[in-house]
């Protein structure tokens, strides 16, 4: 199947100067200006009409196949449909599991994410959860990087958090190295995602690896890094030290200096927003509130819309450059992630594509060249939808 983009504002993320983009089957095929099908090619034009498009997005921290249960097993979040992430504009999608590795197990993480891979997503896994040891498929994490395609890294890996393992600084190191090697055999990036809570240690026990082992700093990608002012602090120094950080979208009940668009601002402001910065949604995880007594108090369900709500709100409200947020969301989250092919409209790179209006919301979303939303509305759904 041929499909044509006429006249769009090319984002890649950085804007172009080409206005077309052909695509073949689930590729890239061509990009350039005054561009037209052959003769002999079956396909269809899609004429934008001057809209931008960007890279579909990469949102590396989901729960897809369901998160919760720190209230009981009433608690639990329920797995994620496809069109909660088509319609947020996202494409490429990594799933993890969370607080829960007992009633959820890294099986039920392969499996939903093989299944959204059929429905049309490209999609991945950490291996593990909040605990360490962590959860695996294989006896080992170095085997499951080196054997399973969709396992990139380990993750959530949880410290600085009442939640925690509390795990000791030589099971953390003994996960990172394992990270490493399983990640050089399998030829990914063998990342550390990190959960970071409230704890007062924040980013210490990572320092403390650096200081004593020969682990790189790029190993890491610690989240959760706009939950405190002394947190978020920590993390940009971390930056300016050659490491990765990820904020979190959606916290809505963060002061608003901690929410994504006010961080974005700042980062960029201070010159330190750079490709090593990323954000991600938490999304279909549990959203639990608790009191200075950590006592849980409330409980919610987080949302994958909240990725590009509040990059999109950084842009629209904040002035930060349309490609400096879209990069977070793309091609950034590529690179650190080692995802080949992805991330960019470039010749060769998977059909991965978003149309944004004039208001930049999602109007058409293409998974694989597939248009799975048309006009802000569902054509592809999942098998249950």
């Amino acid at each position: 199947m041929w499909q044509l983009i006429k006249n769009a504002k090319i984002y890649s993320p950085e804007p172009v100067e080409d206005t077309d983009v052909l695509i073949v089957g689930e590729r890239i095929a061509a990009l350039g200006r005054g561009l037209t099908l052959p003769d002999y090619a079956e396909g269809s034009v899609v004429d934008v009409r001057g809209a931008v498009l960007a890279p579909g997005f990469i949102d590396a921290h989901v729960h897809i196949c369901g998160g919760g249960g720190e209230a009981g097993p009433a608690s639990r979040t329920p797995e994620i449909q496809l069109s909660h992430l088509t319609l947020a504009g996202t494409t490429t999608v990594v799933g993890c599991l969370g607080t829960d590795s007992v009633s959820r197990s890294m099986t039920e993480l392969l499996v939903k994410a093989r299944a959204l891979e059929d429905e049309g997503l490209t999609t991945y896994i950490y291996s593990g959860g909040y605990q360490v040891p962590p959860k695996t498929l294989f006896p080992t994490l170095r085997q499951d990087l080196t054997l399973v395609d969709k396992v990139i890294g380990a993750g959530e890996i949880a410290i600085s958090d009442h939640r925690s393992a509390q795990p000791q600084i030589a099971e953390l190191e003994h996960l990172c190295a394992e990270a490493r090697v399983g990640g050089m055999l399998g030829g990914k990036a063998g990342i550390v995602h990190l959960h970071l809570g409230e704890g007062k240690h924040g980013l210490e026990p990572v320092r403390t690896i650096l200081n004593r082992t020969e682990i790189p700093i790029t190993q890491f990608m610690p989240t959760h890094i706009n939950r405190t002012y002394s947190l978020l602090e920590e993390g940009i120094e971390f930056l300016k030290a050659g490491g990765h950080i990820d904020l979190t979208a959606g916290c809505d009940d963060f002061p608003k200096d901690l929410q994504v668009p006010a961080v974005l601002k700042m980062l960029h402001a201070r010159r330190v927003l750079n490709d090593r910065v990323t954000v991600t949604s938490d999304g279909n995880g549990s959203m639990p509130q608790y009191n200075e007594a950590g006592q849980l108090v409330g409980m919610g369900v987080g949302k994958v819309s909240v990725l590009w709500r509040d990059v999109r709100e950084a842009v629209v409200s904040c002035g930060l450059p349309l490609e400096a947020g879209l990069r977070t969301i793309t091609a950034n989250v590529a690179r650190v992630l080692n995802l080949e092919r992805t991330g960019m409209i470039r010749k060769g790179y998977a059909a991965n594509l978003v149309v944004l209006d004039e208001d930049y919301q999602v109007r058409h979303v293409w998974a694989k060249g597939k248009l799975m939303v048309r006009a802000k509305e569902v054509l592809v759904k999942g098998t249950y939808e």
